[in-house]
């Protein structure tokens, strides 16, 4: 309630006070630059996501037994996910260490393009690194269960993916069938 009160109280101050209403209009395109901004860093890192299949899938009965997957090789698997989570908690640390110190050199009024696009080039470094120990995971399960079999997997991931797909757009036919049968 107080929120809506205080929004009402904003609105009518912007009315009465142009000065206001001008600096209010300048938040605003700056937020949108901020958000825009905030778009086009994350938005790549989060497509490449998807491609990925994270967890302990050799944990999934059905994988390992269309894969054919060993006892050593699930042992192997394990280890290097233990070793590979443990450096991605790290490096995620430090990449929300690196956004918090840019959302701060944006929000600050003296902050010069220099030192913006420093700490903007520190942020794109922590996420290569992360990547980097994405892609090492990768390559350490291709080279554990062979190339053959790291090919099947992905096949397996992607066929998975588009069941996913294909659910949510049968899930979400069905929702706007019967949502029009309650409009007529």
């Amino acid at each position: 309630m107080t929120i809506f009160c205080s929004l009402w109280c904003l609105i009518f101050r912007m009315i009465f006070n142009r000065n206001l209403f001008m600096e209010a209009k300048m938040m605003s395109r700056k937020s949108a630059g901020i958000g825009l901004l905030f778009l086009v860093i994350f938005l790549p890192s989060a497509l490449w996501a998807q491609e990925m299949m994270y967890g302990k899938w050799w944990r999934d009965k059905a994988i390992i037994q269309e894969l054919g997957l060993s006892d050593s090789e699930e042992k192997i698997l394990d280890e290097k996910y233990i070793e590979s989570r443990r450096k991605m908690i790290e490096l995620k640390s430090e990449i929300e260490k690196q956004r918090f110190e840019l959302d701060l050199i944006l929000g600050a009024k003296d902050a010069d393009k220099h030192r913006i696009m420093e700490r903007y080039k520190s942020l794109e470094e922590a996420r290569a690194k992360l990547s980097k120990v994405r892609f090492e995971m990768l390559m350490d399960v291709r080279e554990t269960i062979g190339v053959e079999r790291f090919q099947d997997l992905q096949f397996m991931h992607r066929e998975r993916g588009r069941r996913d797909w294909d659910r949510n757009e049968m899930k979400r036919s069905r929702r706007d069938r019967y949502s029009n049968r309650d409009r007529d």
